[in-house]
């Protein structure tokens, strides 16, 4: 069922927690991105959530009531550094900043509902965490990259993936940092539209995209006559 129409390209789509729509990230002719919602069930048109906002990755709370989305305020020389965290109350519109969430991006809410997870450019770059009922941060100490964040069904962990020579799926633990890989991915072929992906099932398990290649080796064995 299509759901969207060209030139419109939506990346990153994650559905509302009752699954009647899908949020997704698009850009538009200016060439800022922009949160968009359109019905998972077909018969709608894709509605820009976020008029006038520059930002980038967003998420939807447990309830399906608000989204927590990653904003410029303004253009730097370097943006990423300029990043925020705001969350938008759907039937409101009301729009709060999450205090302390500068130079964050790509929010992850929590299952629960009590933790916000982001991605920060300090060094060492890596995820920070903020806990909604102390409105405090706090900096999970394992170090090296961090892609696609993925909090698991019980709150407890956020899986990552990593590349380059540790290849392979991790997890952290909220309470104290401890990190831990779960799958090794030596050799693994990953791909995907921005070179990459990686996800859970309800059931914690990772998913990835596997490049099996579009082309065959094959060897000929000649015999004299």
């Amino acid at each position: 069922m299509r759901l969207t129409d060209p030139p419109m390209n939506p990346i990153i789509p994650r559905w509302s927690p009752d699954g009647s729509q899908i949020l997704f990230l698009a850009r538009g002719a200016d060439g800022h991105a922009g949160s968009y919602i359109v019905p998972s069930q077909g018969g709608g048109v894709p509605r820009l959530i976020l008029p006038g906002e520059k930002g980038g990755d967003a998420y939807w709370s447990p309830d399906g009531r608000k989204i927590v989305f990653s904003t410029l305020p303004s253009v730097e020389a370097i943006p990423s550094l300029n990043y925020e965290l705001r969350v938008l109350d759907l039937a409101s519109h009301q729009i709060t900043p999450i205090p302390g969430s500068h130079g964050t991006f790509s929010p992850r809410w929590s299952p629960n509902g009590r933790f916000i997870a982001g991605t920060h450019i300090d060094s060492p770059a890596g995820l920070k965490v903020f806990d909604l009922e102390t409105q405090r941060w706090s900096v999970l100490p394992e170090e090296g990259e961090t892609h696609y964040p993925t909090w698991s069904s019980n709150s407890q962990f956020i899986y990552f993936y990593r590349p380059g020579s540790e290849q392979g799926v991790f997890r952290v633990r909220i309470s104290d940092g401890v990190e831990e890989r779960v799958v090794d991915l030596k050799g693994f072929h990953h791909t995907g539209a921005a070179g990459g992906w990686f996800g859970l099932d309800p059931e914690d398990t990772p998913l990835l995209i596997r490049d099996v290649g579009t082309a065959d080796i094959y060897a000929l064995t000649l015999k004299q006559k």
